[in-house]
């Protein structure tokens, strides 16, 4: 991703197209897990914050 969303959708939607699916499942659990999290894009990645950091992700193009 070359800009910084603006929240957790344009996060997903700017993600290459084979992670998408993941991506959105990962916030559902996250959601489903901590409904009272605080979600938003820090860090140019997903944020969730409770009392203090919870979770981040990110998607990469590959890991190495």
């Amino acid at each position: 991703m070359k800009h910084t969303p603006k929240d957790v959708d344009s996060y997903i939607k700017a993600a290459p197209q084979a992670v998408r699916d993941k991506l959105a499942q990962l916030r559902t659990l996250i959601k489903a897990a901590a409904p009272k999290a605080e979600e938003r894009i820090s860090y140019g990645m997903p944020y969730y914050g409770y009392e203090g950091r919870l979770a981040y992700f990110q998607a990469r193009k590959n890991l190495s």
